[in-house]
């Protein structure tokens, strides 16, 4: 699966796919990459086929959804007239 780094994440994300997204169980900075998994409602109900690769080799984590992502971008854009990704990647921390 294709990974992105939190910086494009939040650049981008009407443009990603609409799930959840997984990050290694470490600090996270902007460039940091994660990857997105597919729906696991086209999977049989035992499957992690579902899952980023690295969830399971590598113990990445699930995140946060992309709507989720999505509003906490918003979010910030709202109370901030003028937000740095830093100010982005502190509130997708902090929702995370």
């Amino acid at each position: 699966m294709k990974t992105y780094s939190i910086r494009e994440v939040i650049l981008n994300i009407s443009e990603l796919p609409n799930s959840w997204f997984y990050l290694p169980d470490t600090q996270w900075a902007l460039d940091t990459k994660g990857a997105f998994s597919l729906d696991s409602r086209d999977f049989p109900t035992d499957s992690k086929d579902y899952l980023p690769p690295q969830v399971l080799s590598q113990d990445w984590k699930e995140v946060l959804e992309a709507p989720t992502i999505e509003y906490i971008i918003l979010n910030i854009n709202e109370q901030l007239l003028q937000p740095s990704i830093e100010n982005h990647l502190d509130a997708f921390k902090f929702y995370h």
